[in-house]
């Protein structure tokens, strides 16, 4: 079983990543981090493995951990590039705009873990967004996706163990 603890990361709402006060810059250590983020029932952690070694280190979150770079098409789906290296189809995602009515996605089953759309990317889908009585949709030739509009925003709180310690 992973031991679990406080990283001490957190991530602001414009997106940097900090420990103890201090921004994180290296771009690996980043890449390592994104790619390592998993969702618990009470947060989130990032995964270290270290042979038979493993560790849960929660973060807490004021902004988005993770953000989506880049869309393509590629055999009538729309794919996106995550900061984590992921390539995720539209159909693994649900998007959704957040309290502030910009739009975010997450995998289908997650809660707490979110994707901000960059720029580029919101701008494409753009593109494919109507508006009607029953709300926001993104429109394709094939199909329509209904956006949920929530009131949710990307902050996430440590698990009760690790606050106010």
């Amino acid at each position: 079983m992973a031991r679990r603890l406080n990283s001490e990361i957190k991530v602001l709402p414009n997106g940097d990543w900090i420990f103890r006060e201090a921004k994180i810059e290296q771009k690996d250590i980043l890449e390592y981090f994104r790619k390592n983020l998993k969702e618990a029932e009470d947060g989130i952690y990032i995964d270290n493995q270290y042979g038979e070694f493993s560790e849960n280190g929660y973060l807490e979150l004021f902004g988005y951990p993770l953000n989506l770079i880049r869309v393509w098409e590629k055999e009538e789906e729309l794919y996106f590039l995550s900061d984590s290296g992921e390539e995720l189809p539209l159909s693994s995602l649900q998007i959704a705009a957040d309290s502030e009515g910009e739009l975010f996605a997450r995998k289908k089953g997650n809660t707490f873990l979110k994707y901000k759309l960059a720029r580029n990317v919101s701008s494409v889908l753009s593109e494919h967004l109507s508006e009607s009585a029953h709300g926001l949709k993104l429109v394709f030739p094939n199909r329509e996706i209904s956006i949920l509009e929530t009131n949710e925003n990307p902050k996430v709180s440590l698990p009760k163990e690790f606050q106010n310690l």
